[in-house]
C-alpha cells in the first residue's frame, strides 16, 4: 500500500472514530435525566475508567483474558481434531455430525447452570463455556473445509505414497482457509461468551464488573466494561490477522477478510 493510500485509510478510520464519539456525545445529551445518568458522556466514562484502573479494572481484565484465551485455545484444538475426523471418515460423519448440529444451536447461556454445578464459580466454569463456543464454530468450518477437498488432491497424496502425517498435512493445508475463518469467528464469539458466563457466575472479570455496575446503578462503570471488551476484541482480531498474514500469506492473497 502506497503512502497516500495509507494516509487516506488512516483519515477514514479517524473520521469513523470521530463519528462514533460524536454520536456518543449526542446520545448522552438526549438521554440525560435529573435523577439518573442513563448514558454518560465519553468524558464521564473516561473518568470512571481512570478510577477503576486504580482498583479492580486490571484484575478483571486479566481474569477475562485468561478465561477467553484458555477456553478458545482448548476449544479450537478440539474443534480442529473433531472436524478432521468427521470430514475424513464417513462413519464418524454419520455418527457425530447430527450430534454437533443439534448441540451447537443451544445458547451458551443455557450451559452456564451446568457449568456452575460441574465446576463451581471458578476459572473452569467460565472457560468451559468458551470451549463449547469455540468448539462448535471451529468444527463446523473444519468439516466444511475438509469435505470440500478435491478428490484429485487426495488421490495425488495417496499415489505419492506419503506417510499418514504427510497426508494429514495435505488435508490441513487444503482446509486451512476454512479453519482460519472458524478460528477467527470463534475468537470474536469468545468475548461475548466470557461476559455471559461472568455475568451469571463471576466474581471477577469484565462481566462481573458490569454486573456490579448495574447493581449500583453505575452506568459509567458498565460502559467502561463495554469499551474494554471492545478494545480487547479488536486487538485480538488484529493480532490474529497479523499472524495469519505472516504464517499463511498465500491464504491472505487469495481471500481478503
Amino acid at each position: 500500500m502506497t503512502g497516500p493510500a495509507r494516509a487516506s485509510l488512516f483519515g477514514v478510520r479517524l473520521a469513523s472514530v470521530g463519528f462514533m464519539l460524536g454520536g456518543w456525545v449526542v446520545l448522552s445529551w438526549l438521554l440525560q435525566t435529573p435523577k439518573l445518568d442513563l448514558f454518560p458522556s465519553p468524558w464521564r466514562a473516561a473518568m470512571r475508567g481512570f478510577e477503576l484502573a486504580h482498583s479492580e479494572l486490571g484484575r478483571d481484565t486479566l481474569a477475562s483474558l485468561e478465561e477467553a484465551a484458555g477456553g478458545w485455545l482448548i476449544g479450537s484444538l478440539l474443534g480442529i481434531a473433531l472436524g478432521l475426523i468427521i470430514g475424513r471418515f464417513a462413519l464418524a460423519r454419520l455418527l457425530l455430525r447430527p450430534v454437533i448440529d443439534f448441540l451447537r444451536f443451544i445458547s451458551p447461556l443455557a450451559w452456564v447452570p451446568l457449568a456452575i454445578l460441574w465446576f463451581g464459580i471458578g476459572y473452569w466454569s467460565k472457560a468451559s463455556i468458551i470451549v463449547l463456543i469455540s468448539l462448535f464454530t471451529v468444527v463446523v468450518n473444519t468439516v466444511h473445509g475438509v469435505s470440500a477437498i478435491e478428490r484429485e488432491v487426495v488421490k495425488a497424496s495417496q499415489s505419492l505414497h506419503l506417510h499418514w502425517w504427510q497426508r494429514l498435512e495435505v488435508v490441513l493445508m487444503s482446509a486451512m482457509p476454512d479453519i482460519l475463518l472458524g478460528l477467527r469467528y470463534s475468537l470474536g464469539a469468545s468475548w461475548g461468551g466470557v461476559v455471559i458466563a461472568e455475568l451469571v457466575a463471576g466474581e471477577v472479570g469484565i462481566g462481573a464488573l458490569e454486573s456490579y455496575g448495574g447493581q449500583a446503578f453505575d452506568v459509567a462503570q458498565i460502559m467502561v466494561g463495554m469499551v474494554v471488551l471492545a478494545a480487547l476484541g479488536y486487538l485480538a482480531n488484529f493480532a490474529f490477522m497479523q499472524g495469519q498474514r505472516r504464517l499463511f500469506p498465500w491464504i491472505v492473497s487469495n481471500r481478503r477478510t
